[in-house]
């Protein structure tokens, strides 16, 4: 990512971010950040597209 995409992030997706890294999925996420899951599963493709990362994939529960 250079300078000009970086300037260009919305830095709430940040935030979003930063909570999906703490309660590792989207609900939680949702609940905390006082958002819809469809809000914030959109956020999560957003940040995908952003860094052109899969972040997050499924995974099977044990």
């Amino acid at each position: 990512m250079d300078l000009d995409q970086l300037q260009r992030t919305d830095l709430n997706l940040l935030v979003c971010l930063h909570v999906l890294l703490e309660e590792c999925n989207v609900t939680g996420t949702a609940k905390r950040l006082h958002l819809s899951q469809s809000a914030v599963s959109k956020n999560l493709a957003r940040l995908r597209s952003q860094f052109n990362d899969p972040l997050f994939t499924r995974a099977p529960t044990a």
